[in-house]
């Protein structure tokens, strides 16, 4: 089984949404810079570099050390495993907009595939390849056991560390990749007339280091870079750009 315990989950994300109402109250300016350095680490070396490019679609070779660093800063994200995030990525590819789609808003309903995924139950078969992996296992099976951890860390130096070092960028990760399986599939333009309803927005595909470029992604998804227009920036593409040691599959 692939559960992460969704309940568990669950709660820590109402904590991490609960922790703007502190934030907003007490954080200083440097607060709020730990956090959009925070949710940079995690969203675009966690989430976009390693969790999507590297670990779902295998588009890029990185170096073994930032697959491990950015293995970490996912999951420190607080969006699930990096088993149960790819998992559950492949099987949204496999049956984009169908109805056994488990990112699909047209199916399983806006609210649900926004805030509610992680009650999505993985199919292993999809993440064979991380099952094989002692840090992808060792991360799966302790990861609750990891986020406690970091909540006693931050609280014991400084409860604000808490809130802006972990809790606002976790909320902020966990609604700018929701908003990826929704609103992608909802509105935008298209570059590319694909089968499914994926589409760009310009907006998310700043907000998320290249993330936004949906259809350019489902056009190519074994492509590293999500970049087609001159305009459309893959700040994620660019770093792969520089760590990558295999040439970017633009086809």
């Amino acid at each position: 089984m692939l559960t992460l315990t969704p309940i568990k989950l669950l709660i820590l994300q109402i904590a991490a949404h609960l922790s703007f109402i502190p934030m907003i109250m007490y954080g200083e300016w440097y607060h709020w810079a730990i956090a959009f350095f925070t949710y940079f680490v995690t969203g675009c070396f966690g989430m976009t570099m390693t969790f999507h490019r590297l670990l779902s679609h295998k588009s890029w070779n990185a170096p073994k050390w930032f697959e491990i660093f950015g293995t970490l800063a996912g999951t420190y994200g607080l969006t699930g495993s990096s088993i149960g995030w790819v998992a559950v990525h492949r099987e949204h590819h496999h049956y984009t907009d169908q109805e056994r789609d488990p990112h699909s808003p047209k199916h399983k309903g806006f609210v649900r595939v926004q805030w509610l995924s992680m009650f999505d139950t993985p199919n292993p078969k999809y993440a064979t390849h991380l099952m094989r992996d002692k840090l992808h296992t060792l991360t799966h099976k302790y990861y609750i056991h990891l986020h406690v951890a970091v909540i006693i860390f931050w609280s014991l130096i400084d409860p604000m560390l808490l809130v802006s070092a972990y809790l606002v960028p976790a909320a902020i990760l966990w609604n700018a990749g929701s908003f990826i399986n929704t609103l992608t599939h909802m509105i935008g333009y298209r570059n590319f007339d694909t089968k499914d309803d994926s589409t760009n927005i310009s907006l998310l595909g700043i907000l998320m280091w290249g993330e936004g470029w949906h259809n350019n992604h489902h056009a190519k998804p074994n492509s590293c870079s999500f970049k087609e227009r001159w305009w459309e920036f893959d700040i994620g593409g660019w770093f792969i750009e520089r760590l990558n040691t295999k040439p970017i599959d633009r086809n």
